[in-house]
C-alpha cells in the first residue's frame, strides 16, 4: 500500500492480525455472524487467509523515529475511524 500510494513513511500490514492480537486489538467472529457473513458471499477465512476468523479492532498508532507510541487512537465501533486531522496534529506534535 505505501508504495502504490508513493507514501514516504512506513506503514503496518498486520497480516493474520498479529499485531492486532498482540495489543488486544483483535477478536474472532462468533458463529452467528460467520454465517451472516457467509451468507453475503464473505468468507473471512479465505480472504484473510486465516482460519481463525479474527478481525482487528480499527486503530491508529503515531509512533516516532525512537519506537515510543506518541498517539493511539481505537475504537471497537469500525464506524469510528479516526479523522484524518488527528492524525496529522499527531504528526505535527511530533515534528515541532
Amino acid at each position: 500500500m505505501a508504495a502504490k500510494q508513493k507514501l514516504t513513511f512506513p506503514i503496518l500490514w498486520d497480516e493474520k492480525s498479529a499485531v492486532a492480537e498482540a495489543f488486544g486489538l483483535a477478536f474472532t467472529l462468533p458463529d452467528d455472524l460467520r454465517k451472516v457473513y457467509l451468507s453475503f458471499g464473505n468468507d473471512l477465512a479465505v480472504r484473510n487467509g486465516d482460519p481463525s476468523w479474527r478481525l482487528p479492532v480499527p486503530a491508529r498508532f503515531v509512533i516516532d523515529d525512537g519506537g515510543i507510541v506518541r498517539s493511539v487512537e481505537a475504537d471497537p465501533d469500525y464506524t469510528h475511524r479516526p479523522e484524518p486531522e488527528s492524525t496529522l496534529e499527531a504528526l505535527r506534535k511530533i515534528v515541532g
